[in-house]
This record gives C-alpha cells, sequence and structure tokens, in this order.
C-alpha cells in the first residue's frame, strides 16, 4: 500500500492533472490561431488603395559600332584540283589585302566551302562543263571608316559576291542602361507631380517592372553590283543609328 500512495504521488492520475491538461491544449489552441493569422498577415499582399503606380518611358539612339559583309568567291575550272588551287589563289590575295586594311585575322571567319560538277544543258541532257568551287568568307568590321574600304578591297580582288553590311550595335547593356536611368527619372518625376496635386506622400517602392521596344539595326545590303566590278572609288556607306526605347513601372506604397 505504501508502494502505491507513493507511485500516486510521483504519477498524477488523468483525473488529478485534467484541469491542467485543458488549459494547455486551450493555450495551444489559441497560439496556433494567433500564428496562423501573422502568417497571413505576412503573406497578404498591399492593398492596391494603399499603392500608386507610375509609368516612365525613354529613347536613346547610338550608331552600330561593328558592321559585318560577307564575301564570295566562286570559280569554274576542268577538274576539282584546279578548281580549288584557283580558288585558294584568289581567295588567299583577297585576305590578304584585307587584312592590310587593318581587319584582325580573329574577325575574318570561313563561313561557306563547297565544291560541285557544274553542269549545263545542251539540248538533249545535262552535260558536265567542269567543277565548281564557292567558298565564302564573314568579315566583322569594328571601324564603320573601313566598311567602304572593305567592299571596294573585296570587289577589286576577284569578289564573286558580296552582301552587307550589316550593322549592329555590340554593346547594347550600356545602350540599355542609359535609357533605364532616363525611364526611372522620367517615372519618378510623374509620381512626385502627381502626390503633391492630389495630396499624398509616397513611402517606400514596393514594385517595379521594364520593358524594351528595340529597333533592328539598320542594314544596308546589295552592294555586291557596285563592288564587284572593281571600282575605283569608294562608296558612301551609312551606317545610320540604332535606337532603344525602355518603359518602366513603379509601385510606391502610400503613406498612412
Amino acid at each position: 500500500m505504501a508502494t502505491s500512495q507513493n507511485r500516486s504521488f510521483f504519477w498524477p492520475t488523468w483525473e488529478e492533472n485534467k484541469p491542467f491538461a485543458l488549459l494547455l491544449i486551450i493555450l495551444l489552441a489559441y497560439a496556433i490561431v494567433f500564428l496562423a493569422m501573422k502568417m497571413e498577415q505576412l503573406g497578404k499582399p498591399e492593398p492596391y488603395e494603399h499603392q500608386m503606380t507610375f509609368e516612365g518611358e525613354a529613347t536613346v539612339t547610338a550608331s552600330p559600332d561593328v558592321a559585318t559583309v560577307t564575301v564570295a568567291v566562286d570559280n569554274t575550272a576542268e577538274d576539282v584540283t584546279s578548281a580549288q588551287t584557283s580558288n585558294s589563289e584568289t581567295m588567299n590575295l583577297l585576305l590578304e589585302k584585307v587584312k592590310a586594311l587593318g581587319i584582325s585575322a580573329d574577325d575574318i571567319q570561313t563561313s561557306y566551302y563547297n565544291v560541285y560538277e557544274a553542269t549545263e544543258w545542251d539540248g538533249e541532257a545535262y552535260v558536265s562543263i567542269g567543277w565548281t568551287v564557292s567558298n565564302s568568307i564573314t568579315i566583322k568590321i569594328r571601324d564603320n571608316a573601313l566598311v567602304s574600304s572593305v567592299l571596294d578591297t573585296a570587289g577589286q580582288n576577284g569578289a564573286t559576291s558580296i552582301s552587307g553590311p550589316s550593322f549592329e550595335l555590340e554593346d547594347t547593356d550600356s545602350l540599355k542602361e542609359r535609357a533605364r536611368v532616363l525611364a526611372i527619372a522620367d517615372a519618378q518625376e510623374k509620381a512626385l507631380t502627381l502626390s503633391q496635386t492630389l495630396g499624398v506622400e509616397l513611402d517606400t517602392v514596393v514594385g517595379y517592372s521594364e520593358w524594351t521596344d528595340s529597333s533592328d539595326p539598320y542594314m544596308l545590303r546589295s552592294y555586291a553590283e557596285s563592288a564587284y566590278g572593281g571600282s575605283t572609288s569608294s562608296p558612301e556607306i551609312e551606317a545610320g543609328s540604332e535606337e532603344m526605347t525602355l518603359r518602366v513601372s513603379i509601385t510606391y506604397r502610400l503613406e498612412e
């Protein structure tokens, strides 16, 4: 009996602990409800009536800094070896002349090389007239002042086809950054003016987005006709300009 009484002293029965257990359950339930409400508030978006959104826009222009030209040399001979030899001699001379203008070898790439049997219709069937080698290179020109010289040099040194130039702005990030700064300033000016007119105070920025409208680079094509014959005077080549329009949207929280 003594042992049983000592055990019940250290280990109370459910009936003895029931009030404390019920109190603990109630407190735990309140804690769960409070935590759920707190999490809901944290994840709840700012009401639209407590926000104002302003849009800004900026358009910037820059001159293209890279021009690309494709030059091809085609020739036909009685056999493949003769055709390849003649083609290599012409192309190697053309490359030498182009590099002499200041074009780096790193900016010249073979873009196409093809050997095929040339045929013609003799009235009854197609007959072989030899073998044709077609070899084309792509030249990247980083100085717009050299574009006309490259076209002229290619035409005077055996090029049978010239296409381009196509102009582009290689570093578009700096152009976009300029547009972003101006577009944000435009949005901020609108925000200041309208908030003063409405008599409201703007707090922190709670939203931002941006998008661009970028026009295609200026393209000048089909110069091959004038360059093909090896003109003695370089043509006037205009690089034009590249334009980028960037729009931003800034959302402010209103002070209460």
